[in-house]
């Protein structure tokens, strides 16, 4: 496949319709801040979710005009690789986003929350997935848990996470036609002993590419269904109504209030 057919065969645009706007706000944001939150940084995965397609989609392009000094093989798979790399860590970065959806959703929120950026950070700083577990757990939502466990622990998951903190951790792969990555030197010692080099492990760029477009297959269908289970069905409605925005605007004035008595 194609890293373009994604965009058809596995749309993702309506992901961002849950970016909440005045009606969520509105309706949930002074009983239910949670899904606001959760609203919020589902669109944090989709903006980064499109950008890692937009990565793999560019490697798929002939001709790269004056980003590449000249139009030949070792040219073309240094950019490619540059894109393929943009494109691991970004899918990477969706993965921790989407823990960040449930850990904000089940968490303690108010409308503060939502006023005052400092609160919203420390609601995120903690999310790791041990702490996402306790969190889960003690919502009893056990079997949420275990989809994203699930998701974590297949093989392809668990290599692409190896690869970026390999890169992460380590410093780079190495690609097959992209410069040397001798083991040893050129010379021998007695009894034909090497002397060893360091060198990097090798990738091919066409499977790294396979692999990540399995991924991103694999992300969409593991992503929809947290948001189908977290998301109200009717959080993505335009209208809203009169006593909604008056009922926020009281919530936000007495929040103020107390924000500025507590000094």
């Amino acid at each position: 496949m194609k890293a373009e057919d994604l965009l058809e065969n596995y749309p993702v645009h309506h992901w961002a319709k849950y970016m909440p706007h005045m009606p969520q706000y509105t309706k949930y944001a002074k009983d239910n801040a949670n899904v606001i939150l959760a609203g919020h940084k589902i669109d944090d995965v989709y903006n980064q979710f499109c950008h890692a397609r937009a990565s793999l989609i560019f490697m798929e392009v002939d001709d790269y005009g004056k980003i590449i000094e000249k139009n030949n093989d070792i040219n073309l798979k240094f950019i490619r690789s540059k894109f393929l790399f943009d494109a691991l860590a970004l899918y990477n970065y969706c993965i921790d986003l989407s823990w960040q959806v449930l850990y904000l959703y089940y968490g303690d929120a108010h409308i503060g929350i939502t006023q005052d950026n400092k609160y919203y950070l420390q609601a995120t700083q903690d999310c790791n997935m041990d702490n996402l577990q306790v969190r889960l757990a003690i919502a009893k939502r056990d079997g949420i848990y275990k989809h994203v466990r699930e998701f974590m622990d297949t093989e392809l998951t668990h290599e692409l996470r190896k690869s970026y903190n390999y890169i992460k951790h380590r410093g780079t792969y190495h690609i097959e036609g992209l410069g040397l990555n001798d083991d040893a030197l050129p010379i021998g010692l007695d009894g034909n002993m090497k002397i060893k080099m360091l060198n990097r492990q090798t990738i091919s760029l066409d499977d790294l590419k396979e692999k990540l477009i399995n991924f991103d297959i694999a992300f969409v269908k593991y992503f929809e269904d947290i948001i189908y289970t977290l998301m109200p069905e009717d959080f993505i409605e335009k209208t809203m109504g009169l006593e909604d925005m008056l009922q926020m605007a009281r919530s936000v004035e007495v929040w103020n209030k107390k924000k500025q008595s507590d000094k």
